[in-house]
């Protein structure tokens, strides 16, 4: 084909000799050099982090990984197999991402790389541009590890949960709007589903005591399938009162002692729509749950407020990603900064006021009003997403 006069050779044309855009060649060789620099600090980010996780978990609750018939290294397997994706997906994500960025645009600087294509027009922002890109990806794997993966293996979170605590889970009262019954546990076992302690009350329309149930034991009796919902809770060794609309005790006319009072029994089937999800969810640690499921246990129990605020941070979380990198970036470029430890350490700092005011915010919400579980959720996002797009807006280009 004929080129047109004055057109460069390396500039392909289209039949009626338009040009076509085509990236310039330094773009193409230095967003693959960024990327490649990012990906590998990412890596070593990822193995010296959860290393150092690993470490710290083991030695800390090595009394707990040292259980009687298993052996510790399939303890410690099954532990972290769990473990990592959810401290990633809650916590551990986006100080990855800060780290490998402040990493990568430090190695930048010591090599005097930045200057060069400065000097020669390019913006820094067009620099940094592969990161965000990274950054965004990351957002969205953490949103896919939240909403696909991680409850798909509740069984395997909740025994490394169950590890990880010092005592079994003190769940506040259920109120059951179907049967009426308040019922009361003192302890529960998330991975036995056996709950310790168990008081159920009803009462009358007036208010009054109609019936209380007192067992020592309440087991949760699973059906076949695959739906974790289906199955019974079965009382043991327990006793029944019974009370008429007067309040006054109804009496066992026909029995002696004991009996007369309180009715005692081995095992009584519970007719109720407590489920022990409905348990579990009062934990306010609970990290297993997908969007779909926060909204479930929410209209179930809309007095726990954590709920509403842990699917509303559900959403907001991943944006951290990227808005942790407005912060630290400015300090790499601003900085002309070259220390890596300095890089890491301003890295830290940053995340830890990130974690910082976010569980204030959302502990203000869970126990009071003062914060709606929007505003807990969403403010640390918007608070730090706003400093940092300042400073990022005043970088020298």
């Amino acid at each position: 084909m004929k080129l047109p006069v004055g057109q460069a050779a390396t500039e392909p044309t289209t039949p009626a000799g338009r040009r076509r855009w085509r990236m310039p060649s330094w773009a193409h060789t230095t967003d693959l050099y960024v990327i490649r620099t990012f990906i590998g600090a990412y890596v070593i980010c990822a193995i010296s982090f959860i290393g150092l996780f690993v470490i710290i978990e083991a030695f800390s609750k090595l009394d707990r990984f040292l259980r009687p018939g298993i052996p510790l290294l399939s303890s410690l397997g099954r532990y972290y197999l769990a473990m990592i994706p959810t401290i990633y997906a809650n916590f551990m994500g986006p100080v990855l991402t800060l780290a490998a960025a402040m990493f990568t645009l430090t190695a930048l600087n010591r090599q005097n790389e930045l200057t060069p294509l400065k000097a020669a027009g390019v913006s820094v922002y067009r620099i940094v541009l592969p990161i965000f890109v990274l950054a965004t990806v990351l957002s969205i794997f953490t949103f896919f590890l939240q909403e696909r993966i991680i409850p798909q293996f509740k069984d395997p979170i909740r025994s490394a949960l169950a590890l990880s605590r010092a005592r079994p889970l003190n769940p506040p009262p259920y109120f059951d709007r179907e049967s009426g019954y308040l019922i009361r546990v003192n302890e529960y076992s998330t991975t036995r589903k056996i709950a310790q302690g168990v008081e159920i009350s009803e009462v009358y329309e007036n208010g009054k005591a109609k019936r209380q149930i007192d067992a020592n034991r309440m087991e949760w009796i699973a059906a076949s399938g695959d739906n974790e919902d289906d199955g019974r809770w079965v009382l043991h060794n327990g006793s029944l009162q019974r009370w008429d609309e007067t309040g006054n005790l109804v009496v066992n006319a026909s029995a002696r002692d004991f009996e007369r009072l309180k009715t005692s029994f081995r095992q009584l089937d519970l007719e109720s729509s407590l489920r022990p999800i409905d348990l579990e969810s009062s934990d306010l640690d609970i990290s297993y749950l997908s969007s779909k499921d926060l909204k479930t246990q929410y209209r179930r129990q809309p007095y726990h407020n954590h709920l509403a605020v842990k699917l509303h941070h559900h959403f907001a979380f991943p944006f951290s990603h990227i808005i942790l990198l407005l912060l630290g970036i400015p300090f790499v470029l601003h900085f002309q900064n070259r220390s890596v430890f300095l890089s890491l350490g301003c890295c830290f700092i940053i995340c830890a006021l990130f974690f910082l005011v976010s569980s204030i915010c959302m502990n203000i919400a869970n126990h009071s009003d003062i914060f709606s579980p929007v505003l807990a959720a969403w403010l640390p996002v918007m608070l730090f997403g706003s400093v940092g797009m300042t400073l990022f807006d005043h970088l020298p280009s």
